[in-house]
């Protein structure tokens, strides 16, 4: 049915037509009670002449106008008048982002404003319930105001009755044959570009297909050319279905890596490995926006890999390392062909690389460039510092370094300084007696100045100490700021000797990154916003992982500024979110060392599933940073602990096993971490950083209502688990002084409240408290033997005192009867242990190993969970 100028629907009179198309005819209107311009579309007869589908599209309609969003065309009215149905929805001047798109790809500025607008509107309407279903560059109009999206959430899937689709009443506001694929024969192809493959396979479409279809818009939007492509509907669908695009920086070498990572995920086959909101995605294609430059400079570098020689670093299943040694030579002058020394380093005989997985730290390189140091673990479950010369296929292990972790260099190349559990120490290269330096309680990085000056981070929340490397008494040379701040680390001294580079961990993120700083005091200065790791290397320039990608940038150590733009050095390099330190080392005379992130990097993992055979059973959710996993008392939901994407921020999730739906719980900038529930499932307990110190909180496991204290005092709480009654909740506890050691204690939930402790040791610290399902046995983590070994002793009566692992032993679970417990052994395989009560005491009867696991075990926080009955284990799996 054409309308004429001048003829009217009820109120609306028409000025015009737009355009038209097989799905209906769409004019200029004016609303004569409002006085606005309005855009009438004309919906054909046969997708609305039954009775049932009028009725559904009305209510559908009824939802999408509440839709009140920036982005979003509004859609006012719907109307029926002599048999013809009509919507009546906002006006937009402007173009189409597919008429746009003809002129080729957006610039990556134009492009992160559109997508992140866009992604807003998707964010809006998900949480409302409302798809879209039919996401396409047709369906975005680029306006003076900013991006809009059109035609949203009329799809829905047809009966059984053979009703039509009403995703065809969602084309485009603006028509054009111009933009429209058509096959030789004339079938339209263009929405099939945008599907998601479930969509393809006529399965039920979720918020997670649109970020499909908005994963192949914004592929287009960056290279100008369509994710998937095909002469006929056959080979589009086959191409979504069975092939990935090509990189983004393929295309467009200058687009930043962080994107194409970004669609890589989006446009993911599986949409259990996309991200799972739009909120999501939007986030990360902010966190490029801010990130400008610094998000990546990708990838003309082809010429630059033919003129570098670098150190890479890759763990294979038996830990074994692959190096590629040579020099960097066009960070100091042009590129020049060099030659490349490829050699294999493997582990020491009997023992395992200790990566980052183990909190052990980057391996670093000598100033010369000769020598390599590294934690290795040994069959005894002992880790050590390790000097290897690469001229030799040989290493030394340098004796009474067991516990070691974070190993730094002299300026001269003849001593080390590390890290052992409260202590901070140096040894000579070549072996000898260790020295302890200083207090340390959790080491977090060194730096040996020239004059026999050591800056070290003695802990999770100091700021940077200084101390001569003879020892003494340590004084603060930087500040942390109060509220925000949580910890100074990883000094490194800049060639002056004077002034030196810090990151800075904070609860802001606007504030998180590296930092140069001065001994004489004064201000520090932003250096380089929020990425891990940066390492200082002659002649002048920074290096720093973004996204995966090692980077270069000039740096002038005068006036602490960075110069011109970052250059790619090498992609997949592993960076530890944990601690904040990317996994790479750089000598004074350009050699390079990197360890490669598919690694055991303890980045990130997934939820799997595991039967006591170690068989994976299945897995929960998509691939994240996570840190910790709890599972509910009834088996049925697991509460996680996830870092936000690009950040050290860290929140509580809970995923709902049967729904297979995930909710944020807590919102923190900071840290919220090591969750647990209560044993009716109604409260999770938590670690939260949120003012200033590590203390306790509850929330209600729904997520409803508000966050409120359980344990807030001078002293740092952490690992939280309540007891099967739930009168005790039972953690760690730190006093905040440095070089404290932790205890185990417990808060009675009745009476005064008043905590108390359960577990000290005067010399030795406690960690990992896990209490019986009985409630009279307490499971922990000692170092009393020089190894962490599992012990058990009575909760609250008697005495004694039972070692349950041999040759360590971490992260204990009780099985729900109480006669099984089980642990992480440093191979991180799940052990399990038979307890038989015997009156006041009890046996350890049998100790066997269930599985060998690639669990995350670089966080301070449990990486598994068994089921009730024991047969199951979800794990952190790498």
């Amino acid at each position: 049915m054409m309308l004429t100028t001048g003829s009217k629907l009820g109120p609306y009179e028409i000025a015009g037509a737009i355009g038209a198309g097989g799905m209906g005819e769409v004019y200029r209107a004016r609303d004569t009670r409002l006085g606005r311009d309005v855009a009438i579309k004309i919906l054909p007869q046969h997708l609305t002449e039954k009775a049932d589908a009028r009725q559904r599209f009305e209510r559908e309609a009824r939802a999408v106008s509440s839709l009140n969003h920036a982005h979003i065309c509004t859609l006012y009215d719907i109307g029926q008048q002599d048999g013809t149905d009509f919507l009546v929805m906002e006006l937009l001047e402007g173009e189409t982002l597919a008429k746009r798109l003809e002129k080729g790809p957006l610039p990556t500025a134009e492009l992160l404003r559109i997508a992140i607008e866009i992604s807003d509107a998707l964010e809006k309407a998900h949480r409302q319930g409302i798809l879209h279903r039919d996401l396409k560059p047709s369906n975005i109009m680029l306006t003076k105001s900013g991006a809009k999206l059109m035609d949203f959430g009329l799809a829905k899937a047809s009966d059984a009755a053979g009703t039509p689709m009403l995703s065809s009443l969602t084309q485009s506001l603006n028509p054009s044959a111009k933009t429209t694929p058509v096959t030789a024969e004339g079938t339209i192809v263009g929405t099939f570009q945008y599907m998601a493959p479930e969509q393809m396979e006529g399965k039920e479409a979720d918020a997670r297909s649109d970020i499909f279809s908005f994963g192949a818009v914004l592929f287009e939007m960056a290279t100008g050319k369509r994710a998937f492509e095909g002469k006929t509907t056959a080979s589009v669908i086959a191409a979504i279905l069975e092939r990935e695009p090509p990189p983004i920086s393929q295309l467009q070498p200058m687009s930043p890596p962080a994107l194409d990572r970004t669609v890589r995920i989006c446009l993911a086959k599986d949409p259990d490995e996309r991200f799972q909101s739009a909120h999501d995605v939007k986030l990360q294609l902010e966190w490029i926006r801010d990130a400008g430059s610094q998000a990546g400079v990708a990838a003309p570098v082809v010429a630059h890999r033919k003129n570098r020689e670098r150190v890479a670093w890759a763990s294979t299943a038996l830990l074994a390392i692959v190096a590629v040694v040579s020099t960097i030579g066009y960070i100091r002058r042009a590129p020049q062909p060099a030659r490349a020394i490829v050699s294999e380093i493997s582990p020491p005989s009997n023992t395992n690389f200790a990566l980052a997985g183990h909190l052990a730290g980057s391996p670093v390189i000598s100033p010369d460039g000769e020598r390599l140091a590294f934690i290795a673990v040994g069959s005894d479950g002992k880790q050590r510092l390790w000097v290897r010369p690469l001229d030799s296929a040989t290493a030394q292990p340098l004796e009474g370094t067991e516990g070691a972790t974070f190993p730094f260099w002299s300026p001269d190349g003849r001593n080390l300084g590390f890290f052992t559990s409260e202590k901070l120490n140096r040894i000579d290269a070549s072996g000898g007696p260790p020295l302890a330096v200083a207090n340390a309680a959790v080491g977090r990085g060194g730096s040996w100045g020239a004059d026999g000056t050591i800056l070290f981070s003695p802990d999770t929340i100091s700021p940077i100490y200084r101390v001569l490397a003879s020892g003494g008494t340590p004084q603060p040379v930087t500040k942390l700021s109060a509220p925000r701040g949580i910890s100074h680390r990883w000094p490194q001294f800049l060639p002056d000797g004077k002034h030196f580079l810090f990151y800075n961990h904070s609860r802001d993120q606007q504030n998180e990154g590296t930092y140069a700083a001065s001994l004489d005091g004064g201000a520090p200065k932003l250096v380089v916003r929020g990425d891990f790791g940066v390492v200082y290397t002659q002649p002048g320039y920074l290096l720093f992982v973004r996204e995966g990608t090692l980077m270069a940038q000039r740096f002038d150590a005068d006036r602490l500024r960075l110069i011109g733009e970052a250059t790619p050095l090498a992609e997949h390099v592993a960076a530890n979110a944990v601690v904040n330190q990317a996994i790479f080392t750089a000598s004074e005379n350009g050699v390079l060392a990197y360890q490669l992130g598919n690694a055991a990097s303890g980045g990130d993992a997934q939820l799997l599933w595991f039967d006591r055979e170690g068989k994976q059973i299945g897995k929960t959710g998509t691939t994240a940073y996570f840190a910790a996993a709890n599972l509910s008392p009834d088996g049925r939901k697991v509460a996680a602990e996830i870092a936000a994407s690009g950040t050290s921020s860290f929140n509580i999730w809970v995923f709902d096993l049967a729904r297979g739906i995930s909710t944020r719980l807590t919102f923190s900038s900071g840290i919220d971490a090591a969750p647990c529930w209560s044993p009716d499932g109604k409260t999770i307990a938590f670690m939260s950083n949120r003012n200033g110190q590590d203390h306790l909180y509850k929330k209600a496991a729904d997520g409803t209502g508000g966050t409120s204290p359980l344990v807030v005092d001078n002293a740092r709480e952490d690992n939280p688990s309540f007891s099967s009654d739930g009168r005790y909740l039972i953690f760690e506890r730190r006093a905040s002084a440095p070089g404290s050691h932790a205890e185990i204690w417990a808060l009675p939930l009745f009476g005064d409240r008043k905590a108390f402790p359960v577990v000290q040791s005067p010399q030795f610290g406690v960690t990992g408290p896990a209490l019986s399902p009985n409630g009279k046995w307490l499971a922990y983590t000692s170092h009393l033997s020089g190894l962490e070994e599992v012990y058990i002793v009575p909760f609250g009566r008697g005495s004694g005192r039972w070692e349950v692992s041999n040759g360590g032993g971490f992260y204990s679970r009780w099985r729900h009867d109480g006669k099984e417990l089980f642990y992480l052994s440093p191979d991180d395989e799940i052990m399990s242990a038979e307890i038989e009560e015997q009156g006041a005491g009890l046996t350890i009867k049998k100790v066997t190993s269930l599985f060998q696991t690639n669990a995350n075990a670089s966080t301070f926080h449990w990486p598994y969970d068994v089921s009730p009955d024991g047969n199951k284990f979800v794990v952190l799996g790498l």
